[in-house]
């Protein structure tokens, strides 16, 4: 992103291009890497996020970011529904986007947060055989 804007500058953009292909496969491991980037039917994205790369390599910025953005939303494109969803739980950014869409999960309220109290309530320790006492028995027996 620093490559571009400062005007597409080659330098800071092959450095973002060159952190982009050694970061992945050591964060999700070369296996999982080659695994998902050669998929049959990531092929297209694969292949114009690669070409992106080589251009912005040879200097051709311009042409090279457009290709690589078309190829990272085919690529990720369908991860931007989980990623909402991860953030619309998340402490500061949650209010914000359930204020958005206008959806708002009230905690604590409603019916699935009664019945889990009264489920865990119902429960009691004595009736459970996980905390039956052997030397209770014992002394029983006695």
């Amino acid at each position: 992103m620093l490559g571009i804007s400062l005007f597409f500058n080659k330098s800071l953009m092959r450095i973002g291009n060159l952190s982009l292909i050694a970061g992945v496969p050591m964060t999700i491991g070369p296996g999982r890497t080659a695994g998902y980037f050669f998929q049959p039917q990531k092929s297209r994205a694969t292949g114009c996020l690669a070409l992106g790369i080589l251009l912005v390599f040879i200097g051709w910025p311009i042409f090279g970011i457009a290709l690589e953005i078309f190829g990272l939303l085919n690529l990720f494109g369908n991860m931007f529904p989980v990623l909402i969803v991860v953030m619309k739980q998340m402490p500061v950014v949650g209010p914000i986007l359930n204020g958005i869409t206008g959806k708002s999960k009230g905690k604590g309220k409603g019916k699935g947060a009664a019945a889990r109290k009264n489920k865990y309530q119902s429960q009691s320790r004595d009736d459970d055989d996980y905390y039956y006492n052997d030397a209770d028995a014992d002394a029983d027996a006695d």
